[in-house]
């Protein structure tokens, strides 16, 4: 059975004609087909325009893809409410990002043969405005006013939330570029840190500082930060960097429940290690991931405040981790008595609160998030190599990466974990569209690009209105 489906695209309604037919393996696939523009939404007339004057060809399914997904979401009206004129521009340039796209000394040309230029055709992306474009970004202005307004979309009362930093190496000369140890290597760098709402997996909030400060330095400005922009944090998911007397102090002060993992180094971690050498019973067994783990609880005092200490083994990692230490080794014969296996597959998770044994490895896990979204940044949205040359242009290309990985995060749970950003953009990519006087008609789509299109729910017309 045959239905209409409208379509509104900015300032028009198109009108299609829709239906299923099943194909040779006796699946349902849907169909359509475009019949005109809306003349009369109540009376379902339309008017079919037939001018077929081709003016030129574009790259037409990344970005149609892309725009179908966030065009009917709120962050895409709160956009253009904050950035007025300008909006065409800073959407331009974030479908650049998304897409993939080159030094943006490059943007105009990839506008010019794309599809995103009938989307926003008041962007100007020339490279010296993108120049003028990104210090205007970096005013402290412009960005209180979009976290005034963002924050709201996604934040319902206190939230629970993942910290986490990454560092981006660069040669800029400016106070937020410095000399960093971080993760055994030393770089040149700016920390990016990150708050995600850990509900919706979507980022929350964004600061940067100087390479030589330390990830236990930046959690309490962090959180500070978070509350003048009205984000009040009820519990947190931190990683051993941000470890350390002061930063617990004021996470039991301010209320905020807290899981972290404890670094070995410290005298608590080496006598819970020393203390609890049963950790591989049965009664301790958890079934996670397919594999098993040991999880044991160990109520703890930590800084006059009760906390809970959750020892876990992984007997496959600690089994890997043994045999790397005794390869390591220089002497021919191994003395096993002087080799520490104590604390092999093994780490220390630290809580203000009780938590389930099954639960406290999942729940600390779910921090990965915050990796997934530092791939995004600098896989997808080619943050590296930085390439802005004064700070108020560094900080607005960090809006402008924000907002881009706001936007790509909802695009990817559209695709589903099966297919990435980078894998959808490169086959729509070859998807042209023949530009018209009064129309556009995308080419036919094969059978990849109709998979992509069905796990996103976006329906790709024969012809489209321009």
């Amino acid at each position: 059975m045959a239905f209409m489906r409208f379509k509104k695209i900015y300032n028009n309604t198109y009108a299609y004609k829709v239906w299923k037919v099943k194909d040779e393996k006796g699946k349902w696939r849907q169909h359509s087909e475009y019949l005109g523009v809306v003349t009369n939404l109540e009376t379902k007339t339309f008017e079919k325009k037939s001018k077929l004057l081709e003016n030129m060809i574009l790259d037409y399914g990344d970005s149609y893809l892309i725009g179908n997904i966030i065009e009917q979401l709120p962050i895409f009206d709160t956009l253009k409410t904050i950035f007025g004129n300008l909006f065409d521009t800073l959407m331009t340039l974030i479908f650049h990002r998304i897409t993939g796209g080159l030094a943006m000394c490059y943007a105009e040309d990839w506008y010019n043969g794309n599809y995103v230029n009938r989307l926003f055709p008041n962007a100007n992306v020339s490279s010296q405005n993108i120049s003028k474009f990104l210090s205007y970004l970096g005013k402290e202005s412009v960005q209180r006013d979009f976290f005034k307004s963002y924050i709201p979309l996604i934040y319902k009362g206190k939230s629970n939330i993942v910290i986490d930093s990454t560092g981006l190496p660069n040669e800029i000369n400016m106070p937020i570029t410095d000399w960093g140890y971080h993760n055994g290597g030393i770089a040149f760098e700016t920390r990016l840190i990150l708050a995600i709402d850990r509900e919706n997996e979507l980022p929350l909030y964004f600061r940067y500082v100087a390479g030589n400060i330390g990830d236990v330095g930046t959690l309490l400005n962090t959180i500070k930060e978070m509350k003048n922009n009205g984000i009040s944090t009820s519990s947190t998911l931190i990683d051993a960097g941000y470890y350390s007397e002061s930063n617990l102090k004021m996470l039991f002060k301010e209320k905020i429940s807290f899981l972290i993992r404890m670094p070995s180094s410290r005298i608590l971690y080496k006598n819970i290690i020393t203390e609890n050498m049963d950790i591989e019973s049965s009664k301790y067994a958890i079934k996670y991931d397919k594999r098993v783990l040991f999880v044991k609880e160990i109520p703890v005092s930590l800084y006059d405040e009760k906390a809970f200490a959750y020892l876990v083994l992984d007997s496959e990692r600690r089994g890997r981790e043994i045999s790397k230490a005794i390869f390591q080794t220089d002497e021919k014969e191994i003395n096993v008595k002087e080799i520490d296996f104590s604390d092999c597959g093994k780490m220390i998770l630290l809580s203000s609160e009780k938590l389930n044994t099954n639960e406290v490895v999942p729940l600390y896990y779910t921090r990965q998030i915050a990796e997934r979204m530092f791939c995004i940044t600098k896989d997808d949205l080619n943050i590296l190599p930085l390439r802005t040359h004064s700070e108020p242009n560094f900080k607005g290309f960090m809006l402008l990466i924000f907002i881009s990985l706001i936007i790509s995060c909802i695009v990817k749970s559209k695709l589903g974990k099966e297919i990435s950003i980078e894998q959808a953009v490169s086959v729509l990519r070859t998807l042209k569209c023949k530009v018209y006087v009064d129309s556009i008609v995308p080419s036919e789509v094969t059978k990849k690009q109709r998979l992509i299109f069905e796990k996103a729910n976006v329906l790709v017309p024969k012809i489209g209105g321009i």
